[in-house]
């Protein structure tokens, strides 16, 4: 089974060959409140909940949000997922179910998935970037993750894109996370929808009324522009063939695709062909690309 910790919800999904049999959603807050001993109790009775009836318990994935230390099995997140970091989840949560448990940053999962069961269809270089809570940005050649020197993964949505004075939580300012996550695009359609409700259903009924709404077109067309430089920084480095936009703010593509282009389009000897795509596994692609990496190594 596979578990995507993120910074506001997270999902754990059971897995019996490639196909989802179940699902459950549960807010991360809740899951991680506690102590270190009740917060791995309460991830094993997430994991218990979703083994099918009539099948045994193989192996569990994780897929978390931020700086994750893969070997130590411990998340260095205290900004956006404070509740699990700082200790060594995978071996605890090992330990008290039985079965292998590997751990691993929450884009690089997605990236799996996607490029095992989704968008990527095996592309030999793929780029995901998950535009959520925050921004996570993995690269996958030949099916395995890019790291850095110490083995992490590179932080790709904290390359600076913009000239925003604001400073990140990671410390430096005009950070892509900070002007591409789904949180912000969410709050900057709460303000020019009158100050609407900060939820899932914001970005779709932006979406459905930008066509009509000079001020949410707007909106739209400059988180465009930051998603377009984010990945126009990213293409240059990393010169993909395949970039998919996952993450709940994808659901937008369709809309900002045009802009998002022009953003990535320069002279003819610069030029780097990349097909960008929308996600195809949509909430489950961490958890399903957590669960197929353990698999492949349990």
């Amino acid at each position: 089974m596979g578990i995507d910790l993120g910074g506001t919800g997270s999902r754990a999904i059971g897995m019996v060959g490639d196909e989802v049999a179940i699902a459950v959603d549960v807010p991360t807050r809740e899951l991680g409140a506690g102590s270190e001993t009740e917060r791995v109790e309460r991830l094993a009775r997430l994991v218990e909940s979703v083994v099918p009836v009539g099948t045994e318990l193989a192996a569990v994935g994780i897929g978390a949000s931020g700086p994750v230390d893969v070997d130590a099995g411990v998340i260095h997140n205290q900004a956006t997922l404070p509740w699990f970091t700082g200790f060594p989840v995978a071996g605890q949560l090992r330990n008290r179910i039985g079965v292998p448990v590997s751990i691993d940053n929450d884009a690089v999962a997605a990236a799996f998935g996607e490029h095992r069961a989704g968008a990527g269809e095996q592309s030999d270089r793929l780029l995901m970037v998950t535009l959520g809570t925050g921004v996570g940005v993995a690269m996958l050649v030949d099916g395995r993750p890019v790291r850095g020197a110490d083995g992490a993964h590179p932080e790709g949505g904290h390359i600076p894109i913009t000239s925003d004075p604001q400073r990140c939580y990671c410390g430096l300012t005009g950070c892509f996370e900070q002007a591409a996550s789904r949180s912000t695009l969410q709050q900057k359609l709460s303000e020019a929808m009158g100050g609407a409700t900060i939820g899932r259903q914001l970005i779709a009924a932006g979406i459905t009324r930008a066509a009509d709404d000079e001020r949410i077109r707007a909106v739209f067309q400059d988180y465009a522009v930051a998603v377009g430089r984010g990945l126009a920084a990213l293409h240059t480095l990393w010169q993909p063939r395949v970039t998919v936009i996952g993450g709940s703010a994808a659901v937008s593509l369709p809309l900002i695709r045009e802009d998002v282009l022009r953003q990535l389009d320069r002279s003819q000897d610069y030029r780097i062909d990349v097909e960008l795509r929308e996600a195809t596994l949509g909430d489950n692609a961490g958890a399903i690309g957590a669960a197929l990496a353990i698999t492949a190594t349990a």
